[in-house]
């Protein structure tokens, strides 16, 4: 048996539970919740256990081009991108993942800006 995150946490029902509360936990934001108004909140929820399960070593594929393709159009900010990694913090923390695994799992994710922030919000300053 391997030794993937996926395995380790139970696979999809862990990552189901974490990804439902995470999205209620997104929604109760005044400053993320905008983003979510005209969004099929079903289908977002199991596109996202598709991509957490993908980077926890799951049986899903990750799907770049399509992340980057889905977000282009929000014009997601760097500091809603902060928000959103400080919940998915929280979210795993409470729901029983290891720091060292959780750590793991959001080094992944610190990676992503250039798929998701608004490319406007990632270019520097001009002086």
């Amino acid at each position: 048996m391997s030794d993937t995150l996926w395995d380790r946490y139970g696979g999809y029902s862990f990552v189901a539970k974490a990804v439902d509360d995470f999205y209620a936990r997104v929604l109760l934001s005044r400053e993320l919740a905008p983003y979510f108004a005209d969004i099929n909140m079903e289908r977002l929820i199991e596109h996202q256990i598709e991509t957490i399960g993908a980077v926890m070593g799951g049986p899903f594929d990750l799907n770049v081009a399509a992340l980057r393709r889905a977000h282009a159009r929000l014009k997601i900010k760097q500091r809603h991108f902060n928000e959103v990694a400080d919940i998915l913090t929280a979210t795993l923390d409470d729901n029983g993942m290891s720091k060292a695994d959780r750590d793991a799992l959001l080094t992944v994710v610190a990676s992503t800006p250039d798929v998701i922030v608004d490319p406007a919000e990632l270019r520097p300053a001009s002086s």
